[in-house]
Parts: structure tokens; sequence; C-alpha cells
């Protein structure tokens, strides 16, 4: 792997991040990157011409960094930031902070769960976006994280979410919403949020008690505080997700389609997106797509399940009979 010059980059635990993300972005083309923090996908150290997006500038990211006890080789790869402010209204953001053109690529990692309202997000990458363009966008897959047991998102509620103006009542929603049903897997005693997919054995899923999230639902209702939420609201697999893309594009909410789904490597799917091609689809060709992706999505679900893992046990364990038997004949 190498930067935008040809210079090697060291491997590391997010190789698989930069090869599908690097893919849509061309020498000396001009992009957007929304909260890189500790490793940034198109990083401008590594000569990419990049405009960075953060809540924070980089002095407070630095900072912020420290009091985690953060390594100063990770704390010196935070990069400046050009536009402070929330990604969820990105168009607002850099148009407000005086950026009046076009970009060739936007990419986002971990971002999109968090945002309350995605179909804006989408539409203001896709007002941002040079003919051409692309977003690309790294996901956790639900089904290897502390959403495991979550419901899937769906249209409707993304709908639903970009009608709503968010009070304090629908952030103690989703506070509760993703701390009464979290999950974490259990590594012989050590317990953690995030896993890969192959790693996700139902047998070692661990559910807490609901009683402090409701507690605190209670206590955040009572009082009309806002309980500064920022975690997941969107749980998808990456066929969940396509569907809800394809969807908001046959409504012509958003003019964006998949260019590609990267599959889920190490509990993170990756999508690009570019403008939609031009013409209508058929009614045929709708249902048929739609059928499609909602069945695997069904399929995403069982591989995960602890019945067809009961099953996979049984086929490798016969398998390897009919083997020995072979083998001794």
């Amino acid at each position: 792997m190498s930067d935008i010059s040809g210079q090697p980059i060291a491997a590391g635990p997010f190789e698989h991040r930069f090869r599908a993300v690097r893919r849509g972005i061309h020498p000396g083309s001009l992009g957007i990157e929304i909260g890189p923090y500790l490793n940034p996908l198109a990083a401008k150290a590594d000569g990419y011409r990049t405009l960075v997006v953060d809540r924070y500038d980089q002095a407070t990211l630095r900072e912020r960094a420290r009091a985690k006890e953060i390594t100063p080789e990770e704390i010196e790869r935070i990069e400046p930031v050009d536009f402070v402010g929330d990604a969820s209204r990105l168009l607002d953001l850099v148009r407000g902070q005086g950026f009046t053109g076009r970009v060739d690529w936007i990419v986002s990692c971990h971002n999109f769960e968090h945002l309350p309202d995605p179909i804006r997000f989408l539409r203001d990458c896709e007002a941002l976006l040079a003919p051409g363009g692309s977003l690309a966008m790294i996901v956790p897959d639900k089904r290897a994280c502390f959403d495991r047991f979550q419901p899937a998102a769906t249209l409707a509620a993304m709908m639903h979410a970009a009608e709503e103006t968010p009070t304090p009542a629908t952030e103690a929603w989703a506070a509760f919403r993703q701390r009464a049903s979290s999950t974490v897997l259990d590594r012989d005693g050590a317990r953690t949020i995030a896993w890969g997919l192959a790693e996700s054995d139902p047998e070692r899923m661990v559910m807490g008690d609901p009683r402090l999230p409701y507690g605190r639902l209670q206590s955040h209702l009572a009082e009309g505080r806002d309980p500064d939420f920022s975690g997941h609201r969107w749980r998808c697999t990456p066929a969940v997700l396509e569907a809800i893309l394809f969807d908001l594009r046959v409504l012509g909410l958003v003019g964006l389609e998949v260019a590609e789904m990267i599959p889920t490597v190490h509990g993170e799917f990756t999508v690009r997106l570019r403008a939609a091609a031009p013409g209508e689809l058929s009614v045929e060709e709708i249902c048929r797509r739609r059928t499609e992706l909602h069945l695997r999505a069904e399929d995403e679900a069982a591989v995960v399940s602890r019945a067809y893992m009961a099953l996979e046990a049984e086929l490798a364990a016969a398998r390897a009979a009919l083997a020995g038997v072979a083998h001794a004949a």
C-alpha cells in the first residue's frame, strides 16, 4: 500500500479500510474526510488534498487524545481541521465557513450510523460532489458489535427522522434504545463491544441489565434534559443499508446509487456511492431488486444465528468423518 505519491505506508490493522476507500481517490483530486481523528484515510501528510471536517479543531482533538493516554505517534497523526462543526449538517457547515466549490470525493468512517438525519447527510454529499465524484462510507456491521440484538435500520425510520426535530425526549429514547439492548462478546472473561464477524459466536454474547438505562431514561424524561447522546442510531448489515439506499433512489429522495459494496471485514463494511445513472427503472426491476436485497438481509442475519452455526458444526463433523472413512479405505 502507498500514499498518493507512491511512497509505501506501513501496513496496520486498518489496511483493509485504506484499500477499499482509496480506490475512489485519484492523484490531485480534492476531497472531504469526515472525522478522521487518529486514523485518517486520506491524510494530508500522505499527499492527499483533503478538507477535514470535525466537531473539534486540531488542538482540542490532540488535547482530548492526550487525556486518553493515546501514544504520541498516534496523536501526531491528528491533522488540521478545515471545517469545525456538525457533519450531520455538512452542506451548511462548509458553505457557512466559506467553501463555495465542489469536491471529487467524500470519505466517512464510522460516522453514518451516528447521524440524526442520514438522508440529509446523503443529500448534502450529493450537492457537494462534482460530476463523477463518489462518497465512500465505512459502516459497522451490526452483527459484530454491541448492536448485535438491535433491530436493523429501516427506510421508514430514516424518512421519519428526516421530518422530526430532535428534542430532549427523542434523544433520551435514542440513548435508551442503545443502552437497553447493548451486547458484549465474552472472550474468556475479557468483554469487548466489537469483534470480527468470524468471531461472532452466539454462545459468547452477553446482554446487560436494562434497569440502569431505564432509570436514566426516566430521569431524562422527567427533567426534560438532553442526554447529549452521540451513540449509534442506525444498525445495518451490507444488504440492509443497500436496500435502504436503493429505496431512497427509487423514491427520488437521494440521487446517489451504490457503485460498490465491499463485504464485511473485521466487523465493518464499505459502500461507495456515485450519482445515479439517468433513466427510470421499470416496476419489474424495482420489485426484483428490492426482493433480492431483503432476501440477502435475511441471509446475513441467519449466518450468525445459533441454529445456523449448530448446523455448520454438524456439517463439518460429517465431512471430517467421511474424510476419515475415505482415508482408511
